[in-house]
C-alpha cells in the first residue's frame, strides 16, 4: 500500500465510532451565501449539475418523479441506469437518490460511472451534514476508481469533510495531495487557501 492508500485505511478506522448529526432537511436545498459557485461545490449546497462526458450519450429519461429504480432497471445500459439514479436527485427525492445510487454500484462494480455514483452519494451525505459518512464515501469512490472523471472533486470534498469531522491532519494531507495530482485544476487556488486557513504546515510538523 502506497501512503495516501495508508491514510485511506486510517481514514476509515478513525471514523468508524463518530456520532454524526443526524438532523437533515429533505425539502429544501441549502442555498450557497456566495454567489459565485460555478467554480465550487460548497459544503451544505447540492449543485445539481453532471460533467459532458460523464455518461456516453445525451439521454433525457422522463421527468416523472414516481420513476422507481427497481430490479427490472438492471435491464437497461449502465448510463441509463446511472440517469435514473440522477434523475431522482433532480426531483429532490433525495432518499431513492441514494438507494438508487447505492443499487447501481452493486449492479456495476466496474464502470467508471461508479465513481459518479459515489461523487453524488457524498454529496447527498453533505447535504444531509452526514459528514462522517460522506468522508467515507468520497475515500472509498476515490481509491476504486482514481481515473474517474469525478476523482478530482471526490478528493477535494474529502479534505473538506474530514476538516468538518476534525480529522484536520487527514484532511490537509488529502488537500496536498490534491494540488499535486491535479496542479491545473480550478479548485486549486482555493484549496490552497485554505492550507493556509488551516494551518497545515503547523499541522503536520
Amino acid at each position: 500500500l502506497n501512503e495516501f492508500e495508508n491514510t485511506i485505511l486510517k481514514i476509515n478506522n478513525s471514523l468508524s465510532d463518530f456520532n454524526q448529526n443526524k438532523n437533515f432537511n429533505s425539502n429544501k436545498v441549502v442555498e450557497s451565501k456566495n454567489n459565485n459557485i460555478e467554480d465550487e461545490n460548497t459544503l451544505g449546497t447540492l449543485k445539481i449539475s453532471t460533467d459532458q462526458n460523464e455518461t456516453s450519450n445525451n439521454k433525457t429519461l422522463s421527468n416523472d418523479k414516481n420513476i422507481d429504480y427497481d430490479d427490472s432497471s438492471i435491464d437497461l445500459s449502465p448510463e441509463d441506469q446511472f440517469q435514473l439514479a440522477f434523475q431522482n436527485i433532480r426531483n429532490k427525492n433525495y432518499e431513492d437518490a441514494k438507494n438508487s445510487f447505492y443499487k447501481f454500484i452493486d449492479n456495476n462494480p466496474e464502470n467508471q460511472l461508479s465513481g459518479s455514483a459515489h461523487y453524488w452519494l457524498g454529496e447527498l451525505y453533505v447535504l444531509e451534514k452526514k459528514y462522517r459518512d460522506a468522508a467515507l464515501i468520497f475515500a472509498e469512490g476515490y481509491q476504486k476508481f482514481p481515473k474517474s472523471i469525478k476523482a478530482p472533486d471526490m478528493l477535494y470534498k474529502l479534505s473538506q469533510t474530514l476538516f468538518e469531522v476534525e480529522k484536520n491532519k487527514e484532511g490537509c494531507n488529502t488537500m496536498k495531495k490534491f494540488i499535486d495530482d491535479y496542479p491545473k485544476h480550478k479548485l486549486v487556488k482555493k484549496t490552497k487557501k485554505h492550507i493556509l486557513d488551516q494551518g497545515c504546515d503547523e499541522t503536520n510538523e
